[in-house]
């Protein structure tokens, strides 16, 4: 692991920040891994907020529900941050607000129920990989330790951070919820060193002991970059390498990121989908960075129309994520997708170096954190021996960005390796 520059001042101190009402929405069919969900309401169609309007087309799938109530504008195809363009919906808001009643019989439900609400309400991981959670918190084997992931170590990224400053009683709700459906033996509730302010909340929430919890405890880790990332996190906690192909329930273990608890825990006590979500929105070219609680399918024009956000400089580069594993963007008209941590606006820092040669001094094969060899696959890749990148393990590489930044000759190994894994699919 690598220490990297964190730029999350002053996201990091500032409040959370709303804007629900967008004027319209362009909510993409494909907001989960898995298969794309497929429309049940047609253009011209009047939807209410939390109805469902696409049903989820098969296990790893996920179902979509309008954020906002409004009239369907259109089905067609829109910017989406992974594909570039993708057939979303284009949806006209009312601006009323729907109220959700809490649930009386939660401490009543079985985990056969939980899954079914988490599914229902088309929940998946906030962490960036946007998996269904139904899917995820049914394993195939036994789990003895959930570890919640509150390490949020890209670069500028902060709004996991504000959660869990600003609504840790929901989240341990949600923890909890997620401990009846997979009945651990243990909770280890892990984040950086660098989040004082969530550290101590979570001690004393731990101290009252309130929550219906395995043993359960908080470990403070070093701030490093990947620390956060799912495999990496599994060993630092328990010293357990996650074998290669393979998922962390080999190991006994599974992680949840702490917006995803969150989500949970509205899905559950209110019976409410997965409609919004704060992230971060960050970058020296931006007046304020700040956190926002946005509705899943806003874009980032709309944001800047209506003086959300204010540019104090020209952006040279818009990421979608950090700036480790982010997305360059080509403009505004992007919008935010369930799996949606940040969008980051850089004046500064992003000169493209000229590549050099390889001189084997093997700084990428040090700091891989999932013991790859980056110059030999991006070697292979470039002769397009596609058999021989999968002998070298392309496929295991989480596209984390450490051998890129390392590499003294600038070399475009991550880039390289992504296409390796591309080709190694056909």
């Amino acid at each position: 692991m690598i220490r990297v520059e964190e730029h999350k001042e002053p996201q990091h101190e500032r409040a959370s920040e709303r804007f629900l009402n967008p004027a319209k929405l362009y909510l993409s069919l494909a907001q989960a891994t898995g298969k794309p969900s497929s429309a049940c309401v047609e253009i011209g169609n009047l939807v209410e907020e939390a109805q469902v309007i696409a049903t989820n087309d098969g296990l790893i799938s996920s179902v979509l529900h309008s954020p906002k109530k409004g009239k369907i504008l259109n089905i067609a195809p829109w910017f989406h941050p992974v594909l570039k363009r993708a057939s979303a919906m284009i949806i006209e808001c009312a601006h009323e607000e729907k109220k959700y009643d809490a649930r009386k019989d939660v401490a009543h439900l079985r985990k056969e129920e939980l899954l079914g609400i988490i599914q229902k309400n088309g929940i998946v991981g906030l962490g960036g990989a946007a998996f269904p959670t139904h899917v995820k918190l049914n394993p195939p084997k036994k789990i003895d330790t959930l570890i919640i992931n509150g390490c949020e170590c890209e670069p500028y990224l902060a709004a996991d951070y504000r959660l869990m400053v600003e609504h840790l009683t929901e989240v341990f709700k949600g923890i909890e919820i997620i401990c009846k459906i997979l009945g651990p033996k243990n909770v280890c509730i892990a984040l950086e060193d660098n989040k004082p302010e969530a550290i101590k909340a979570i001690h004393r929430i731990l101290s009252t002991k309130k929550f219906e919890l395995p043993l359960t405890e908080c470990r403070v880790l070093k701030t490093a970059y990947p620390q956060g990332g799912e495999k990496q996190l599994v060993y630092s906690v328990l010293k357990r390498k996650v074998p290669s192909g393979k998922l962390p329930f080999e190991v006994g273990a599974l992680v949840q990121n702490v917006a995803t608890c969150f989500a949970v825990y509205e899905a559950v006590y209110f019976d409410k989908p997965l409609i919004e979500r704060l992230v971060t929105f960050a970058g020296d070219a931006l007046v304020s960075p700040k956190n926002i609680w946005v509705k899943i399918g806003t874009t980032l024009r709309e944001l800047f129309d209506k003086d959300i956000l204010k540019f104090k400089k020209e952006p040279a580069k818009i990421i979608c994520g950090g700036p480790m594993m982010g997305l360059a963007l080509d403009g505004l008209d992007y919008p935010v997708l369930k799996g949606t941590g940040g969008f980051l606006f850089l004046s500064d820092h992003v000169a493209l170096r000229d590549e050099g040669p390889c001189i084997r001094c093997g700084a990428c094969v040090r700091e891989c954190p999932v013991s790859l060899m980056p110059c030999l696959i991006n070697l292979a890749s470039q002769k397009s021996l596609w058999d021989q990148t999968k002998r070298y393990g392309a496929s295991d590489c989480i596209e984390c960005g450490v051998c890129s930044y390392v590499c003294p000759t600038n070399r475009r190994l991550v880039q390289s390796i992504k296409r390796a894994k591309l080709e190694g699919m056909k």
